[in-house]
């Protein structure tokens, strides 16, 4: 049951954590300058995202206490409804590194929720207060990495750049679909935010086709790091759970593959109508539902013990 509860908490951890990072990213980056003349629908959007990033924010806080519970439990080996015992909870959080990094999450969790509640008391957010957001929700996510299995690597510095840059770069592109759907079922033709629909899509083609270089790079780094070989690849659990991620990972690479020169090619050739804009939506949620299995994975992974012993 530990481990059960422990891969729920993980997964909601990094899946928020992902999705606020993405958020950030895509008002940023993505939707940026392209958005900016003020417009309803525009205000709309960006309202939207904001409350994604609340219930993003909402869903960290309490995987956080739910994993950092199950923590306790497990390094004082209590029973989880004596976890609550002063002694016990004190220790981890103030003489471990587990419970450093915990302290420095909830930190900027809280901090988080004022800007964004900020944010969303006004009728457009400023440039400024987005870019404090999505530096913060950037260190929420690397701050996973301390306490990845790469951290305790042999060769650690590789180890938590590695994984710091797979984070990174799976956020921008998993974490920043959901807010490409919100922005897709906003976009009307012929509404303001239709008009700029094609530069927006394209502006998130090219973030993705990027950040799928990083993840085959710093995913080749992580492997060896934490498997080792083949044989260990094929005949442990962790290289079972490795090559799922994989194949789930390569799934969701043909998707936006199809994405980008089919449907998009459409875009550049014909008008944008209803019917193209839906289709596109239906396969950006598919590509969504497909991340959310990955994350599963990973979370698996951080529970499982590594291939090539550390």
């Amino acid at each position: 049951m530990l481990i059960a509860l422990l891969i729920i908490a993980r997964a909601a951890q990094i899946g928020a954590s992902m999705l606020l990072v993405g958020t950030f990213t895509f008002e940023l980056l993505t939707l940026g300058p392209a958005g900016r003349p003020a417009s309803n629908d525009l205000h709309e959007v960006e309202r939207r995202l904001l409350r994604l990033a609340q219930w993003s924010l909402i869903a960290a806080l309490l995987s956080a206490l739910l994993w950092f519970w199950l923590e306790v439990a497990s390094m004082n080996g209590l029973p989880l409804t004596r976890a609550f015992s002063m002694t016990a909870w004190q220790a981890v959080l103030f003489e471990t590194e587990f419970g450093h990094v915990w302290q420095l999450r909830l930190g900027l969790t809280l901090l988080a929720f004022a800007l964004v509640a900020l944010g969303l008391a006004q009728v457009q957010a400023q440039h400024a207060l987005i870019m404090a957001m999505f530096l913060i929700s950037i260190v929420l996510l690397v701050s996973l990495a301390w306490i990845s299995h790469a951290a305790a690597a042999r060769v650690q510095p590789l180890g938590l750049v590695g994984d710091a840059l797979h984070l990174c770069a799976a956020s921008f592109w998993i974490g920043g679909l959901l807010p490409l759907a919100i922005f897709l079922t906003r976009t009307r033709a012929p509404s303001s935010l239709g008009d700029r629909a094609l530069l927006v899509l394209r502006r998130f083609s090219t973030l993705s086709l990027t950040c799928v270089g990083v993840l085959i790079v710093s995913g080749i780094s992580n492997s060896w790091l934490l498997v080792g070989s083949i044989n260990a690849l094929l005949t442990t659990r962790y290289g079972w759970l490795l090559l799922a991620k994989l194949a789930a990972f390569g799934i969701l690479v043909c998707l936006g593959a199809r994405n980008r020169f089919v449907i998009k090619t459409k875009l550049t050739t014909s008008p944008i109508g209803p019917g193209l804009l839906a289709q596109l939506r239906r396969n950006v949620i598919s590509e969504t539902c497909l991340g959310l299995a990955v994350v599963t994975i990973v979370a698996c992974l951080g529970v499982t013990p590594p291939a090539r012993g550390l």
